[in-house]
């Protein structure tokens, strides 16, 4: 893998991360080896032109990038960023160095039959991950499988591959194909594996199975033929063939693989000497680089805080442990005898009167209290969406090419108790505690509060939730028609909400809604751990009303104000320990989602969904099952 300096066109930063070279270019992307603010290594790839050209690659790439943050593991390049609404989208993994294994074969020949097992039993363990996360890679090909020192590796994980069996053979060579990606077929986790035996048979041969002079006869080869495995080693040839069956049902696994193999390499694995040299002299490149890159010069320190304030803050603990010591004090009182008080009144004596001294400063005015720069997840639950967003349309909303009266805008309101408007063919989108993590911050001021800006390419602004809860926030959206990159309409939105933030308006009526309650509180942990498995740290908090936890499956309760599995016609319901569960609507396998009705509310809604690996669906319903009657259970009393 080359590394090339910066040329005097780069920039020296991408998002928070700073250039240190260019890579090769992986298909459809442009790749770029930086540090992050905590000097680690990255690659970060951004899209080139054309893939802009798809109406959905930005939301496609968004998707794929933040799915591919949810595993990791030793044969997988772990995606750690992205921002899809820069006017480059851009993804950023972790870096190790690594030869790649199409440059490897071109320059050192076919790799011996124990490398070429261990590279099966690293991509075999990376896919199965993959596969276990609901996922189908789409992208396996010579090109974006790595040979680092400890293992193989797989890359390009959250790449979205584009649209389209041309497309996708214009960005990357065509020889990895799987039947289903050559006749535009659904795809499963099986092509994944038709790609692996390719990837592998070239790897052990250094002539890719299929390939032929053209693309056409390329694709031809691949969903008309068989494999040319004349050049495979006799003890690679019965598992390169059971991968490259045309049938994707009587493919193995990638566990089988695995089983078939003995399990994942242990120890390191055996590359040639020359490819490992190839490996070693990138790492000296790479230290090199780092030497050369400038230092950053540490901002200034903050000034020392007066020393009253801090007293004062500790005296505010103090005093609230003094109070609770007399309270405690004056309860031994009144059970002790007359000899004991004597004893204890000495004790409470002297802690009244350290209180006393100490209360002055923790009870005496202080300076004004700063602005509000933010709404919490819970004071956001209590806002009238649309009234608030109707008041901050203002007269009319500077858009192009012809500003929008207010009374124009039709306003309704979302499933999450946001907010949409439409007028002329533009739409406005009012999120309230939504998770925001996925924009590259850019802020602007209006009275003291940070707004973020997406970028340039979408009309995305943020005002995020104070404290710990700043990854969710206050989201607004503005989709112009097509042809209009023009941002000034959601710009003006944003700045008329920042300034109405401390009076913004409560709904009406809403003292027993779904709406106002905190998602988490529904499930406990350990009964969610009883059913999928160890959980993280904490669960994530996707918005105000959504709750997820992943472990070997991805668990989300959402509590909605209307849901498309409890209205309509075809209504398909069960009884499960005396609830009532609405069955999820959608035909994807690998996602099982029940919904309970609130009574007496409307149309709220309960939504518990559990999302796995393809094919799994079955298992995966009685979890969500379970898991619904126990959130069910833990409403409060209305």
């Amino acid at each position: 893998m080359t590394i090339h300096p910066p040329g005097p066109s780069d920039p020296p930063t991408i998002g928070r991360y700073r250039v240190l070279g260019t890579l090769e270019a992986a298909a459809g992307f442009r790749s770029v080896l930086a540090t992050g603010p905590d000097d680690s290594l990255v690659v970060v790839r951004q899209a080139l032109p054309e893939l802009l050209d798809e109406p959905e690659f930005r939301i496609k790439l968004r998707h794929s990038a933040i799915a591919g943050m949810r595993f990791s593991g030793p044969a997988n390049t772990t995606v750690i960023d992205v921002d899809a609404d820069a006017e480059k989208p851009w993804l950023a993994a972790a870096f190790v160095p690594s030869m790649r294994l199409d440059a490897a074969v071109a320059e050192h020949g076919p790799l011996p039959v124990p490398a070429v097992r261990a590279l099966a039993a690293a991509l075999a363990s990376a896919l199965r991950t993959v596969h276990a996360a609901g996922l189908v890679h789409q992208g396996i090909r010579a090109d974006t499988v790595l040979l680092a020192r400890d293992s193989g590796r797989l890359g390009e994980v959250g790449i979205t591959p584009a649209a389209g069996t041309a497309t996708a053979a214009a960005m990357g060579t065509p020889d990895f194909l799987s039947p289903e990606q050559s006749l535009g077929y659904a795809l499963t986790p099986a092509s994944d594996v038709f790609s692996l035996g390719s990837v592998l048979a070239f790897a052990a041969s250094g002539v890719a199975p299929f390939a032929a002079p053209s693309v056409p006869y390329t694709l031809f080869n691949i969903a008309q033929r068989e494999p040319d495995l004349s050049r495979v080693p006799e003890p690679l040839f019965e598992m390169l063939a059971a991968c490259l069956r045309k049938d994707p049902a009587a493919r193995p696994t990638p566990g089988q693989i695995l089983d078939y193999l003995g399990g994942p390499s242990s120890g390191p694995p055996p590359w040639p000497a020359s490819v490992l040299d190839d490996i070693g002299r990138q790492q000296h490149e790479i230290s090199a680089l780092l030497a050369a890159l400038p230092a950053i010069i540490a901002p200034e320190p903050a000034p020392a805080r007066p020393f009253p304030v801090v007293l004062a803050e500790v005296g505010r603990a103090v005093v609230e442990f003094g109070s609770r010591a007399l309270e405690s004090g004056r309860r031994r009182w009144a059970a002790a005898s007359p000899r004991a008080r004597g004893g204890l009144a000495g004790g409470l004596a002297a802690l009244l009167v350290a209180l006393v001294g100490i209360t002055y400063f923790a009870t005496r005015e202080e300076s004004a209290p700063g602005p509000v720069t933010g709404l919490t997840l819970a004071q956001l639950r209590q806002v009238d969406a649309c009234r608030w967003l109707a008041s901050s349309l203002g007269d009319s909303v500077p858009v192009a090419p012809t500003p929008l009266a207010a009374d124009t805008w039709e306003l309704s309101l979302s499933p999450s108790w946001g907010c949409t408007a439409s007028s002329n063919r533009y739409g406005l989108y009012l999120y309230l505690g939504r998770e925001h993590e996925f924009l590259t911050p850019s802020k602007t001021m209006v009275e003291g509060v940070p707004i973020i800006d997406g970028s340039s390419a979408s009309c995305t602004r943020v005002i995020p939730s104070p404290g710990a809860e700043r990854e969710s926030g206050i989201v607004i959206v503005l989709n112009n028609p097509s042809g209009v990159k023009e941002c000034a309409g959601i710009d003006y939105v944003a700045a008329n909400l920042a300034r109405s933030l401390t009076t913004a308006p409560r709904a009406e009526g809403r003292d027993s809604s779904l709406a106002l309650l905190e998602p988490c509180a529904l499930l406990n942990r350990d009964v969610v751990a009883g059913k999928i498995g160890a959980l993280p740290p904490e669960p994530t908090v996707a918005d105000a009303h959504t709750c997820r936890w992943d472990a070997r499956v991805r668990v989300t309760l959402e509590l909605v104000s209307t849901s498309t599995s409890t209205t309509g016609k075809n209504l398909e319901v069960v009884t499960v320990d005396g609830v009532q569960m609405y069955l999820g609507k959608g035909g994807s396998n690998a996602i099982c989602s029940r919904a309970f009705l609130m009574p007496d509310a409307g149309q709220e809604t309960i939504e518990v969904s559990v999302h796995g690996a393809e094919g799994l669906r079955d298992e995966y319903c009685p979890i969500a099952s379970s898991l619904l009657r126990h959130a069910v259970g833990n409403l409060p009393e209305r």
